[in-house]
């Protein structure tokens, strides 16, 4: 009997065995479908092109409940996500840094096609207004010279600015290192300002790929001043560095928006029309509502204390920032 019972056993063990998978990374023993040990997915990477692609864009955009869950709590909930990642609650919403990215680059790809049809439109426009080929040429000549005149005009104001960097001196190089880079500095603004004077438009979209670096380089300043002026609350600096870095990504979500209503809005459609132009002024006090509501729900203080602390902290922001893009738009032109 006890030798049919242990048989018996055996069997249904032996049946039950499955056979063991190990990471095809670090050869750890895998009970699921990542790797305990080094966290790789159990998966095939021999795929077809689509399924490559489709993985592709899932990994990138994070296509899933995920993204819609952290941009429905980005747009609605002031300083909730920024709690969320602190509480420790992280792995069902976007990372704070890779939904700035991806929302950035969806804000430059939105600006280049806007700008595309713009240019497309006024070329179809001004080809339309031309009735003659001798007419459009009798019209381009004295054009040309107001060009030529303004820009002249123009390299005139900025004088000050070439002579500046002209007898610019750095006391730790030599007469003639000084001398030379003088020379290729002054050479490359002077192209650099005649580029903005031609055509200021496309030297503007052609910066814009900056303007994701120069925010990553304001986000540490912007969240010092703020650990500044809440020092009472003791929160480390990295708390303040991901609230900030939430509503930086607020501030590009709402500005793409806010370009999309202005596109509905110069549609001249009239109840279309009307309804973008009155969405982006209740935008514009949401994004005031909202920053305010995320420092006051991140630090917890006295609505009196929250505003005056918010009001000074913007002011703040507004020198910090003004300061940092006149410098910025210097180092564009002059380095571009």
């Amino acid at each position: 009997m006890s030798m049919t019972t242990n048989s018996s056993t055996s069997e249904i063990l032996t049946a039950e065995i499955k056979p063991l998978r190990l990471c095809r990374n670090c050869d750890y023993p895998m009970t699921g479908e990542f790797c305990a040990a080094c966290g790789q997915k159990d998966m095939d990477v021999r795929q077809s092109v689509f399924s490559f692609l489709k993985g592709l864009v899932r990994v990138i955009f994070e296509i899933d409940g995920r993204a819609y869950r952290t941009l429905f709590a980005l747009l609605t909930r002031p300083g909730f996500l920024t709690q969320e990642y602190f509480a420790g609650r992280r792995v069902k919403y976007t990372h704070p840094l890779r939904m700035f990215l991806v929302i950035s680059i969806i804000f430059f790809l939105t600006i280049s096609v806007l700008t595309t049809m713009r240019s497309v439109r006024q070329a179809v426009a001004e080809a339309a207004t031309n009735s003659t080929v001798e007419a459009t040429e009798n019209e381009v000549q004295p054009e040309g010279n107001a060009r030529r005149i303004d820009q002249i005009a123009s390299e005139e104001d900025f004088g000050d600015i070439l002579t500046f960097f002209a007898e610019l001196e750095f006391p730790f190089l030599s007469a003639r290192i000084n001398q030379n880079l003088q020379a290729a500095v002054t050479s490359q603004l002077r192209t650099n300002l005649q580029e903005v004077m031609a055509d200021p438009r496309d030297f503007f979209i052609g910066s814009l790929e900056n303007i994701t670096l120069f925010q990553l380089l304001m986000m540490p300043i912007l969240a010092l001043i703020q650990q500044m002026l809440w020092v009472f609350s003791r929160r480390y600096f990295v708390e303040h560095l991901i609230l900030v870095l939430h509503n930086q990504t607020f501030l590009v979500l709402m500005s793409l928006l806010a370009m999309i209503l202005g596109v509905m809005g110069d549609a001249e459609i009239p109840l279309i029309s009307s309804l973008a132009d009155l969405l982006s002024f209740f935008g514009l006090l949401w994004i005031l509502a909202y920053l305010y509501l995320s420092l006051k729900q991140t630090f917890m203080a006295h609505w009196a204390i929250t505003l005056a602390l918010f009001t000074t902290a913007s002011i703040a922001y507004l020198l910090v920032l003004s300061i940092g893009m006149m410098a910025f738009a210097m180092m564009l032109v002059l380095f571009a």
